[in-house]
């Protein structure tokens, strides 16, 4: 590979210090005509100095010219002002290559791309008008802030969830339901919310201690995955042994439908339960409350609503699921 090459001689210390700077320089005369190229470019590039000097830009790297830095440096030279690409919204201009050792997912280097025109003063002094483009590798840094930005979406996305079930939590519960009673404002849909309550769930406890009682709710909480399982579906878990399901777009009688297949799929597990006054497995109590088009219903209300129903499951028995229709009627269906 040879060193970097000038079309005019120039002192040895200057022809050293540019090919050790660690940014890739590049001299365009007023023709665009590439007069001097520096080491580093001429190897990230994997070219030599004959590959480019006296060969305009374009010539070089044809598909500079009808991107965003062609424009860039048409501008530039015409105004006489420095330009700057940035690696967000220009992150390869130029065809850099990482050594191979450095390559993961990236085989471009990153780059930050300044256009510094030579001032119209300057330039009176000499026999043209030239134009420096300086590539600097952001490369690294590029990197670091997505490996920022990956940490910081997964403690986001751990602050919002419930660490023994997976589902989400309380927080993410409120905001997700806020968001879907503004959505379901606008758009004039249904949003329907289960309230879901292990039968007794103390006595399950009682009896099998409290490890056994963890990975009963983590059972049930796949099972209501598994059933609650649309894009715009959420379940978080309300406290205790109470989860919730947010249901987007659904009435009553499709809220009343998943909960039971939710109430099914849980007793399909089979789950000893010595201690219920229901069955001698584990089952579910359900509540269903659903904000219709033209309410404006409240968060809380909405789960108020649930949470009443819910009651009403539990107070007629377990194991169903218990709603309120148009005129405030109760239904119950059992399973």
């Amino acid at each position: 590979m040879s060193t970097a090459t000038y079309a005019t001689p120039c002192p040895i210390w200057s022809d050293w210090a540019l090919d050790h700077l660690q940014v890739g320089l590049i001299i365009l005369d007023a023709q665009h005509q590439v007069v001097f190229a520096n080491q580093w470019f001429l190897q990230h590039a994997g070219l030599e100095s004959c590959d480019m000097l006296n060969k305009t830009l374009f010539h070089v790297f044809p598909q500079l010219e009808s991107s965003h830095f062609g424009m860039f440096l048409a501008q530039a030279t015409r105004s006489g002002f420095p330009a700057l690409l940035s690696q967000s919204l220009h992150p390869t201009p130029f065809p850099l290559h990482l050594p191979a050792a450095q390559r993961g997912q990236d085989k471009l280097l990153r780059q930050s791309i300044r256009i510094i025109p030579m001032s119209f003063s300057a330039s009176s002094d000499v026999d043209q008008r030239y134009t420096m483009i300086q590539i600097v590798d952001v490369t690294h840094s590029v990197l670091r802030e997505r490996l920022l930005k990956a940490q910081a979406s997964k403690l986001q996305s751990l602050a919002n969830l419930d660490a023994l079930t997976g589902l989400g939590n309380r927080r993410m519960l409120n905001e997700k339901l806020a968001h879907e009673l503004r959505v379901s404002t606008k758009t004039g849909g249904n949003l329907a919310v289960v309230i879901f309550d292990i039968d007794y769930f103390k006595q399950f406890n009682d009896i099998y201690g409290h490890l056994a009682g963890d990975t009963c709710l983590r059972q049930v909480a796949d099972a209501l995955r598994d059933v609650c399982r649309r894009p715009n579906d959420v379940v978080a878990r309300f406290g205790g042994e109470e989860l919730v399901a947010i249901l987007p777009e659904t009435d009553q009688s499709g809220a009343m439908q998943v909960a039971h297949k939710v109430l099914q799929q849980v007793q399909l597990l089979q789950i000893p339960h010595a201690g219920s006054g229901v069955a001698r497995i584990l089952s579910l109590s359900a509540g269903v409350a659903v904000s219709k088009p033209l309410q404006s219903l409240t968060p809380d209300a909405l789960l108020g609503l649930a949470d009443r129903a819910l009651y009403e499951a539990k107070g007629s028995g377990r194991n169903r699921v218990c709603g309120f229709d148009a005129q405030d009627a109760l239904i119950v269906t059992a399973m």
